[in-house]
C-alpha cells in the first residue's frame, strides 16, 4: 500500500469510528434519566445544594427526562376521563409534587400507593409524567390457619 492510500483508509476508519460513536452515545443519552425522591427533586428545584451534584441535581429543568419516586397522596387523585387527564400529589416525606399525566393509569394505582413517574418539569412546577410505574402487589402471600395463629 502506498502512503496517500494508507492515509484515506485510516481517515476513512477514523471517520466511521467517530460516526458511530456518536450514534452509540446519543442513543444511551436518550434513555438515560434522573432519579430522585420527592424531597430530593423538591430540594432541587428549589435552588438548595444538592446533596450529590454528580446526578445533576442543580440542573433540573423541562429538558431532562426524570423518575421522581414517592406516594400518590390520598384524597389527591382527579381523574378527567374526557381528555385522559389524571391529576394527583405525589408526596415525599416533607413535600409534595404535583403531577399530570395524560393516558390510562395503571391497574393497582390508587391513593397510598408507591409509585415512580418519568417525565418532565413543566412551567408552574407541575410534573408532567409520560410514564407511571407502580409497585406490584405480592400475589404470594403466607396464609395463617386458624390452628397456628393461636385461636
Amino acid at each position: 500500500m502506498d502512503g496517500t492510500r494508507l492515509t484515506k483508509v485510516i481517515i476513512a476508519v477514523v471517520v466511521i469510528g467517530a460516526a458511530g460513536g456518536y450514534l452509540l452515545h446519543q442513543t444511551i443519552k436518550s434513555s438515560w434519566a434522573y432519579y430522585y425522591s420527592v424531597d430530593e427533586f423538591v430540594k432541587a428545584v428549589s435552588g438548595a445544594a444538592p446533596e450529590n451534584s454528580a446526578r445533576g441535581a442543580s440542573k433540573i429543568d423541562g429538558s431532562r427526562i426524570i423518575r421522581l419516586a414517592g406516594i400518590v397522596k390520598d384524597g389527591s387523585v382527579v381523574h378527567n376521563v374526557e381528555k385522559m387527564q389524571l391529576d394527583f400529589e405525589l408526596a415525599g416525606r416533607n413535600s409534595s409534587v404535583p403531577v399530570r399525566f395524560y393516558g390510562a393509569a395503571p391497574k393497582n394505582f390508587a391513593g397510598g400507593k408507591e409509585v415512580v413517574v418519568e417525565g418532565r418539569v413543566a412551567d408552574g412546577g407541575v410534573f408532567v409524567a409520560d410514564k407511571i410505574l407502580t409497585r406490584c402487589e405480592s400475589k404470594y402471600k403466607v396464609k395463617l390457619d386458624a390452628k397456628s395463629n393461636g385461636s
